[in-house]
């Protein structure tokens, strides 16, 4: 089978790799699409610390296909089923895991990072990801891509969520990538009164507008100035500047999530902690998702509630990875889908 497979020093390539064959309680999916993430990109340029020197990996871990093969022991799972796949898993049996917050456990592992994931025609699913209830039974007539992107927006879910948006609340959103999108999606759908997003790119901003939001261009407008105040502020993008300012524009008793994670050049963010404290402020951040999150997010595709269709700008063959890397690298694309 053709995957595409990073190693060191940091780049991937397309190779031949043999057709993975299931153990006892594992399955093997044909990828139909696999979404490229900031994730993806960050590794393919960087490396990642779960993958040493010595290793390659096959990267990819939004992944939705079908099942063409399982090992002995796999039930509730028929051959020929669409599946999505949620990739975070953990030992389950530590504190984190025993409360579903799989994501957090010592020995967090990820499709797609810790293992190999879907950037191939097929993709073998560990027996720990079955078990723990990871793979999930999509309806007959789903289309693929509609759905391939269905663990970034587990991801916003996660924090969105603890931010408790309301239609009291006015909401600023730092970012018009596919993570902020997909926020001020969340937010109009849960009835806010107000949404704003600021973002560096007219041609992001462009798209945010064609969706009804109130847009801030920043290099040329003071988000302060402009919207004055918030009672919701996410932070998704990798900006400390925007870290700064969310504490200084959010409202008394507002809520605020650092969702993007900055470079790792950046070490520390002096903040005005007083303002946390004058103003009784809830300052969060969180990171990945689990099956919780991801199975919300599958409903909210699922049932239309929200339509993320537009987010997929581009569509490519495996072999294009590297096209689509560099898309994502120049902000010229939004969802980047790989169907291999």
């Amino acid at each position: 089978m053709r995957a595409a497979v990073f190693s060191y020093p940091p780049h991937i390539e397309i190779r031949e790799k043999p057709v993975p064959v299931p153990g006892e309680g594992e399955v093997v999916i044909e990828v139909k699409a696999a979404a490229l993430c900031g994730t993806d990109l960050r590794i393919a340029r960087r490396g990642h610390g779960s993958i040493k020197q010595d290793e390659e990996r096959i990267l990819g871990h939004e992944v939705v296909g079908i099942i063409v093969a399982k090992g002995k022991g796999v039930e509730g799972l028929p051959e020929g089923s669409k599946v999505a796949v949620a990739p975070n898993y953990g030992c389950g049996q530590c504190r984190y895991c025993i409360q579903g917050l799989t994501h957090h456990c010592p020995e967090t592992r990820a499709i797609g990072v810790t293992v190999d994931g879907g950037f191939a025609e097929f993709m073998l699913v560990p027996k720990r990801v079955v078990t723990q209830g990871n793979v999930v039974v999509l309806p007959p007539e789903v289309h693929f891509i509609d759905v391939a992107f269905v663990e970034a927006l587990a991801c916003v879910v996660h924090g969105f969520l603890p931010l408790k948006v309301d239609f009291q609340d006015r909401v600023l959103i730092y970012g018009a990538g596919p993570i902020g999108l997909m926020f001020w999606e969340l937010a109009r759908h849960f009835g806010a009164k107000e949404v704003w997003i600021a973002d560096l790119s007219p041609e992001r901003l462009q798209v945010a507008q064609s969706r009804g939001a109130n847009t801030i261009l920043v290099e040329k407008e003071s988000v302060k100035e402009k919207l004055g105040s918030a009672d919701v502020v996410i932070v998704a993008a990798p900006s400390p500047s925007a870290q700064r300012e969310a504490l200084e524009i959010a409202e008394t008793y507002g809520r605020i999530n650092f969702f993007g994670g900055l470079p790792p050049q950046v070490k520390d963010v002096p903040l005005p902690s007083n303002l946390i404290h004058y103003k009784e402020l809830l300052v969060t951040g969180t990171t990945r998702s689990n099956n919780f999150h991801f199975r919300y997010a599958l409903e909210l595709l699922l049932t239309r509630r929200i339509d993320l269709s537009y987010l997929v700008s581009h569509t490519l063959p495996l072999e294009k990875i590297e096209e689509g890397l560099q898309l994502m690298e120049s902000q010229k694309s939004l969802k980047v889908v790989l169907t291999p």
